[in-house]
């Protein structure tokens, strides 16, 4: 079994980027993650750049336990679930992310 990569989860953003302690930490992932888990040389770069990134999951702050209650996911909450106004944005957000993410994923399973 070889890990397919990893995912960068629950960043929070504003105007559209991360914070700058957030992006100090994300990129020690790469390296850790060729040395720690595939016992490969670290290689130094950022996470942007990575290809063992599969994805950046942002945090959906509310839409978390909103998709929990309804038991469905976030990416298929309607306004009849409380999804309105800004909520409605990000659960297309959130649509397009996973979509990209299980399509990423698919990917690699077939190489």
């Amino acid at each position: 079994m070889w890990p397919a990569g990893y995912i960068l989860l629950q960043h929070s953003e504003r105007l559209g980027r991360r914070g700058l302690a957030h992006e100090e930490w994300a990129d020690r992932i790469p390296q850790t993650y060729r040395s720690s888990v595939l016992n490969m040389p670290a290689r130094h770069g950022r996470v942007q750049e990575d290809m063992d990134c599969l994805a950046n999951i942002k945090h959906y702050r509310s839409l978390i336990p909103m998709a929990q209650e309804k038991r469905k996911p976030i990416f298929e909450l309607t306004s009849a679930d409380g999804a309105i106004g800004n909520h409605s944005y990000a659960v297309k957000d959130a649509y397009k992310d996973f979509n990209s993410l299980a399509k990423t994923i698919l990917t690699r399973l077939s190489s």
